[in-house]
Order: structure tokens, then C-alpha cells, then sequence
């Protein structure tokens, strides 16, 4: 196998974003008043989160293991994303009007059905697993890991702490929210894939590690590259900003020893510097 190089990493990547997004647009295309607003929320970004999850998928179970039933369920978890983004964004939240340089749901269809569009599909989301359930019972220890990342102890943990953060937060508090509310869903694209193949409890343990590691690297390039706002959370606000970078580095150290054993990992090793290296 071709060791893992930009152009192959770019070139899966492309592919698996366009599997998500065909799929994606198939679950609104009907007679619905919210489908036009649903399509915008979920049509854009790079689809980091189902992409992993797929190829997680492909590094446990083999490339030709990618069925339309996976493909739903990489959906699922980017239909959760999708809604956290909507809710983040709106006035009582992070107060947003622009996401990936185009207008945010409520600026563009109104905080009314802005909450409406999250709420379809958060439960859209967890829909289509029970559904996928039906036929096969291992999609439930999937769905439920998903429910608790992104449940009251999870992301909306994470969303809480951050609203209720001071400006003068300690790196421990701010290192929490953060596991909360990005490194969750991480950890979600990777362990729905390995309760999904049935890994080995020693493997699945070293999957979560490595997921926990390389969201917390996302999120610490992403308060590199905004640098320090007194409006917003950053780790910027207690360290400075060549200890982030130091503290950057030793992420990416530890996701990698936890990967490493693993067979087929190239696509994953390599992800854990394009995320941290990425300039937005």
C-alpha cells in the first residue's frame, strides 16, 4: 500500500465528503417547509467528523466494509454536528452571523426556525439510527455512545461551562470545556466505528485516547489561529501562545502513541498534523 501522502490524503478526503454530501441532500429531498433551511445548515464544512468515522471504519473493517447503512450513520453524526453549530451561533448563544463565510441559519431564516432547524435534526439523527437498530443491534452501542457525547454530560456540558466561563478561566477549566464541546464528537467518529467492528476493550480504550487527544489539537489550532478575544474562550487567555504550541505538539504525540499500534492507520497518522496544521 502507497504510504499516505497529501495528494492520497486529499484525494479520500474529496471522496468521502462527496459521499456524505449526495446522502445528505437525499434526506431532505422532500415536501417539507424546512427542508431548503435543513439543506443549508448541513451542506457545508469538510465533514471532518462522518469522513473519520468512515475511514475508522475502513482501518477496523476493510475498505470494502462501507455500506449505504454506515454511510447513514456517519450522517447521523454529522446531523449532530450540524445542529450544535445552529444553536452555537444564535443570539443567546455565541451570537454569530457569518459560519464558513455565508450567513448563519437564524440570520438567514430567523431564530424561530433557526431552534427548529436544530432540533429536526438532532432527532432526525438519532431517527435514522434506530431505524439502522432494526436491522442490526450493533448500531445501538454506536447510537448510544453518540447520545452521551453530545448529551447533558457531553457537548451541551461543554456548552454550558463555556458560557458560564470567566475571562480570567484556569488552563484545567478551559481544557474541559473543551473535551466537552469539541473533543466529544471526535471521540464519537472514532469509538461508534469500534463498538461498531466489536474492538477489544484494551483497542477501544486506545481508539478513545487517541480521539480525545486529536480533538483537543483541533481545538488548540483554532485558538492559535483566532488568537486571544476577550468575547470567546481561548487558551490563549492563561498560557502564552509558544507554550500552546509546545502543548500542541505533546496533543499530537499522544494521539499518535495511541494510533500507532494500530494496522491500516496511515490515513489517521497523517490526520493528526493536517488538523493541526490547517490555517482554517
Amino acid at each position: 500500500m502507497t504510504k499516505m501522502n497529501k495528494e492520497k490524503f486529499d484525494k479520500i478526503l474529496i471522496a468521502d465528503k462527496n459521499i456524505i454530501d449526495r446522502a445528505m441532500i437525499k434526506k431532505f429531498d422532500e415536501d417539507n417547509p424546512l427542508s431548503k433551511a435543513l439543506i443549508y445548515a448541513s451542506d457545508s464544512g469538510k465533514r471532518i467528523r462522518p469522513v473519520v468515522f468512515l475511514e475508522t471504519i475502513k482501518m477496523l473493517l476493510g475498505e470494502e466494509s462501507v455500506d449505504e447503512k454506515l454511510i447513514d450513520l456517519s450522517l447521523a453524526l454529522e446531523m449532530v454536528h450540524a445542529y450544535s453549530l445552529v444553536h452555537d451561533d444564535m443570539p443567546c448563544m455565541d451570537n454569530d452571523d457569518y459560519r464558513r463565510g455565508k450567513l448563519t441559519v437564524h440570520k438567514k431564516y430567523g431564530e424561530d426556525l433557526a431552534i427548529l432547524v436544530g432540533d429536526s435534526l438532532l432527532s432526525y439523527a438519532f431517527e435514522i439510527i434506530l431505524d439502522l437498530s432494526i436491522y442490526d443491534q450493533r448500531f445501538l452501542e454506536a447510537g448510544k455512545y453518540l447520545a452521551k457525547a453530545c448529551g447533558k454530560d457531553g457537548m451541551i456540558k461543554g456548552q454550558v461551562f463555556d458560557i458560564k466561563a470567566k475571562k480570567d478561566e484556569n488552563i484545567e477549566y478551559i481544557l474541559d470545556v473543551y473535551k466537552n464541546k469539541t473533543a466529544r464528537l471526535f471521540m464519537a467518529a472514532i469509538m461508534m466505528a469500534a463498538l461498531y467492528a466489536d474492538v477489544e476493550k484494551d483497542k477501544l480504550e486506545k481508539l478513545e485516547n487517541y480521539a480525545y487527544y486529536l480533538g483537543l489539537a483541533f481545538q488548540l489550532q483554532d485558538d492559535i489561529l483566532d488568537k486571544y478575544d476577550e468575547f470567546e474562550l481561548n487558551i490563549l487567555s492563561c498560557i502564552s501562545i509558544d507554550d500552546a504550541k509546545k502543548l500542541l505538539l505533546d496533543f499530537n504525540r499522544k494521539a499518535k502513541e495511541n494510533i500507532n499500534d494500530f494496522k491500516n492507520n496511515d490515513f489517521h497518522i497523517y490526520l493528526i498534523d493536517y488538523l493541526t496544521e490547517r490555517i482554517k
